[in-house]
């Protein structure tokens, strides 16, 4: 074999050819013939061919030995330094070469002769290595650029700085070229802001390749630091549109190619269009950025400019004010003491049951009595004061129901622009639906990372969520009963989708969990006491205090948004409901591998902000989990799946029209045998939409739950106070049956609660309280701990209930209290405290505050003191002692006051009975627990009878 070094490339010869030349080879040159055969395999070139030609550079990367064997010379022993002749990017500039002595700075007498890999020294032939080779050949393009495009320079530059490394750049370069930096980019994404009217605006990042991963193929990285992409902007938008290259700061730079360059000039012209240009940009980048700059972005010979890390989902159709839509179909009655379109309204002694539109007007007869000065307004024919105080507490009623209806939100109060997403609504015409993606990659396994050996229950949980990710489903409704671990479940399956992400299976993104601001420490809890480390990696928080370190822009302005490139480059990210509806601009434009929304029954209200905003994020996979898929109507159910498996229902009409009916129980029927998924048929077929599980039938290691129903007969003051509210019933006539539903259900508590305007609390008078002290005198004894649920924020406060509690059983400090007005840390502090408190202790909460996300199986008797209207809500109430981690047999306790003149005829005791038929059914089918209009008439019925 012999080597020839031509003009351009090096020459080999063989006796026969390289593979029967390889194959004889011994010592040295087995090295050789291995590069040799490498190289040829990387050009795509025979080895049984006689010649072989390689390129001189690919010749310039062998180590010495191998050279050495194949004939070449020797490296070149010379070092060199870079001189800059003026300044970058100027017209004449050129980059001198200044040859030194071996291991010295000191210079050669005289330069040597360099062509191409030959160096030539005197009588001395040297190989030009690499990474010199290429340096030579770069700086001679510099000189060529310097008159034709001095800005090439600067790209130039970049390269020769990248081929020396930091560390060689030090040592060969002046002062000036040692301090600058010049970054390439090759690409870029678009992350979106809102601008100061509160109109979308393109913000673009650049990108540039980095070879890192296992099979050397390219990651895109971000080409500057977050500070130089915020000046990188900022000069786009005032140089000129045919620049290359951006200065940066200190003495830094970005250099872009040709295309990249085309494409900036578009970016830079939408970010000077209208907002409606720039909104269509928005939905569309990549096309509307291709068909800009006369390129096909389905040209797949050319590679991609523009990286789709921030893009929003398929079924956004508009950046636009939001306007809540009307949902005219849903006509079963809201889950609430009195029906969704009427409310509560007292003065003085007097209950008013008002409309919607009754409201409106009540504000108006006020409005009006006060400005003519007169004493009194009449309100649904009844007297009330004109005074301001009336009208405040009136406006406050109408303020607080807009804000449920809007399912929590309140539009004035809202912190984010104007502008939200607007959706495909899947309502009446507008019919959205997931494509299909076919099967993904993924084995079902338990995940390698899994620290806590799940129950079998958990394992076909897993195997379910994992048959639906492999077959190409969009999502899943996870509807297991309070305590079964839902959380466990969906933390196994997410640490499975982030091991097949690392393995390379599928691509790399971002895991959002959403949940109810109270929940989210308990899954990083979670999360640390179940998955080996890393588990899902690192988390960034994106609720509460934490949302101020993510922040970008202004709410004063209309500018404020959060930061895409940290949020999409996150391992996992932790948010609440608030924080996607608000920053909804910002979550939308992220392409997530999978969203779960825990308590998903958050988002069941079909004209809710928050729901839209929840249904226009952009995932491969949704996960919603709640206990109570159905709430308070069978809308709820569509609205949750309209999120995970959109269209998998119908439209929302059609499918109010079908199963929200009366006599459409044989529908129903048929929906769940559509929809529900039975557990012994997980790994056969394909997995249906929704897994549920009861308590009851799968934790067999749990205690025993006892249910108790006490009843006891009402002290004087107590009946009496109920028998005038069934005489003024009778006395108003059928219209005052709301009233006195409000005034029984107050009274059947305790009598000071309505009317008397007595604010001394004495348990004496109430059959409930006087239970509740039997069961805690037991509890005493037993040295256990109770739960007290109890709505009344009047009786909770420190000097009623509490204070008699702490006297009694001789507490040194006052029960905790868990209601509304508590914080979140606040809460869990509070939560922490009583699981650790030894011996007999007392814990008072409300059933919405206390009802959903925490855990005190450090108690083990329940005491429902109010009833609430939901049977659904109420065992999330007592699923707070009883679920995993529990070991002692819970008790839950219903007090009944009896009325002494018609003791079957009891509120309470009908309302059981009525709750006890709904929560039957609603087992049994997926019928709501939903209390109707005529349910409360039957309710009044059978009090009256």
């Amino acid at each position: 074999m012999n080597a020839i070094i031509h003009t351009n490339n090096v020459e080999f010869n063989f006796d026969g050819s390289l593979e029967s030349w390889s194959s004889k080879v011994s010592g040295d040159q087995l090295a050789l013939a291995a590069k040799l055969l490498e190289n040829c395999e990387t050009l795509q070139v025979s080895a049984r061919n006689a010649k072989i030609q390689l390129p001189q550079q690919l010749v310039a990367a062998w180590p010495e030995k191998i050279a050495l064997a194949a004939g070449l010379p020797k490296n070149c022993p010379f070092g060199f330094d870079l001189r800059l002749s003026s300044g970058l990017g100027h017209a004449g500039t050129t980059l001198s070469i200044r040859w030194l002595k071996p291991s010295t700075t000191v210079p050669l007498s005289q330069a040597p002769t360099v062509n191409g890999l030959v160096v030539e020294f005197g009588t001395h032939t040297f190989r030009a290595q690499e990474p010199y080779f290429s340096v030579i050949e770069m700086v001679d393009q510099f000189n060529q650029a310097s008159n034709s495009n001095p800005e090439e320079q600067f790209r130039i530059w970049s390269e020769i700085r990248q081929a020396l490394g930091e560390t060689v750049v030090a040592g060969v370069t002046d002062s000036f070229l040692r301090s600058l930096r010049v970054t390439s980019a090759d690409s870029f994404t678009l992350s979106f802001e809102t601008d100061e009217n509160g109109d979308l605006q393109l913000a673009p990042a650049l990108l540039t390749s980095a070879g890192d991963n296992l099979d050397n193929s390219l990651n895109k990285i971000s080409a500057l630091t977050d500070a130089d992409q915020e000046i990188f902007v900022k000069r786009l938008d005032s140089l000129p549109s045919d620049v290359s290259s951006f200065p940066i700061s200190g003495g830094s730079y970005v250099v872009v190619s040709e295309r990249l360059q085309k494409a900036l000039s578009a970016v830079r012209q939408l970010r000077r269009s209208s907002p409606q240009e720039r909104k269509k940009a928005v939905l569309h980048p990549e096309a509307v950025i291709a068909e800009m700059i006369g390129e096909d972005n389905e040209d797949e010979n050319q590679h991609s400019l523009f990286v789709e890390t921030a893009n929003y989902s398929d079924r956004v159709l508009d950046v636009a004010e939001w306007v809540p839509p009307i949902v005219p179909w849903i006509k079963v009655q809201g889950q609430e003491w009195i029906p969704s379109d009427t409310f509560g309204f007292r003065v003085g002694d007097t209950e008013i049951a008002l409309t919607d539109d009754g409201l409106s007007t009540a504000i108006d007869e006020v409005e009006l009595a006060i400005a003519k000065g007169e004493p009194t307004a009449t309100v649904d024919g009844g007297k009330v004061p004109a005074t301001e105080e009336t009208l405040s507490s009136l406006r406050d009623l109408k303020a607080a129901i807009q804000a449920r209806k809007d399912n929590g939100e309140s539009p004035a109060k809202s912190k984010s622009s104007h502008n939200v997403l607007i959706i495909q609504t899947n309502f009446e015409d507008s019919a959205f639906a997931r494509a299909v993606v076919g099967s993904r990659p993924g084995q079902v396994c338990l995940p390698d990372c899994l620290k806590t050996e799940p129950k079998k229950h958990q394992i076909d949980g897993l195997t379910w969520l994992q048959s639906h990710w492999i077959s190409g489903s969009a999502g899943a409704l996870l509807a297991d009963d309070m305590g079964l671990g839902k959380t466990f479940q969906a933390l196994a399956f997410v640490a499975w989708l982030r091991e097949l992400m690392f393995a390379g299976h599928i691509e790399k993104k971002p895991i959002l969990i959403v949940a109810p601001v109270g929940l989210l420490r308990n899954w990083e809890a979670e999360h640390e006491m179940h998955l080996m480390s890393p588990g899902l990696g690192d988390v960034t928080r994106a609720y509460g205090e934490h949302i101020k370190f993510l922040k970008q822009g202004k709410h004063k302005d209309g500018s404020a948004g959060l930061d895409m490139s940290r949020l999409s480059s996150s391992d996992w990210v932790l948010a609440n409901y608030e924080a996607i509806s608000d920053y909804q601009l910002t979550f939308g434009a992220i392409k997530f591998a999978c969203v779960v929304f825990d308590e998903a029954q958050r988002i069941k209200t079909p004209s809710a902000r928050m729901t839209h905003a929840a249904k226009a994020l952009n995932s491969k996979f949704t996960l919603a989990m709640t206990g109570t898929p159905v709430e308070n109507r069978l809308a709820d159910l569509w609205c949750i799946a309209d999120a995970v498996q959109p269209q998998a229902l119908g439209l929302l009409k059609e499918f109010s029209k079908k199963y929200e009916t009366v006599g459409a129980e044989a529908s129903i029927a048929e929906l769940r045998h559509q929809i529900w998924q039975e557990e012994e048929h997980i790994e056969n077929g394909s997995p249906l939409m929704m897994l549920r599980r009861l308590k009851t039938q799968k934790l067999k290691g749990l205690p025993a739950k006892h249910e108790h129903v006490i009843r006891k007969e009402m002290p004087l003051e107590q009946a009496n106070a109920y028998n005038h509210a069934l005489a003024h019933r009778q006395v108003k006539g059928p219209a005052g049956m709301l009233g006195t539903i409000q005034a029984l259900r107050a009274i059947s508590l305790h009598p000071n609660l309505y009317g008397s305007g007595q604010v001394e609390f004495q348990p004496e008078k109430s059959a409930r309280f006087l239970i509740a002290l039997e069961i805690l005198d037991r509890c005493h004894e037993l040295n256990e701990k109770a739960l007290i649920f109890l709505e009344s924020l009047e009786l909770q406060s420190a000097e009623q209930f509490p204070l008699i509690l702490k006297q009694r059983y001789k507490l040194e400090t006052l029960p905790l209290v868990i209601n509304g007005d508590v914080g979140t840390s606040v809460r869990q502090d509070r939560v922490d405290e009583f699981q650790s408190r030894k011996g007999f202790d007392v814990m008072i909460l409300s059933p919405k505050a206390g009802g959903v996300g925490i855990t005190l199986t450090a108690a083990n008797h329940v005491i429902h003191l109010s009833r609430w209207w939901n049977p659904a809500v109420e065992d999330q109430c007592s699923d707070r002692a009883y679920r995993i981690g529990q070991t002692k047999d819970v008790h839950i306790y219903y007090p009944m006051a009896i009325a002494p003149t018609s003791p079957e005829s009891s509120f309470d005791l009908k309302l059981d009975q009525l709750m006890t038929r709904k929560k039957q059914l609603s087992q049994q089918l997926l019928a709501p627990p939903t209390i109707t209009k005529d349910d409360y008439a039957e309710l009044m019925r059978d009090i009256s009878s």
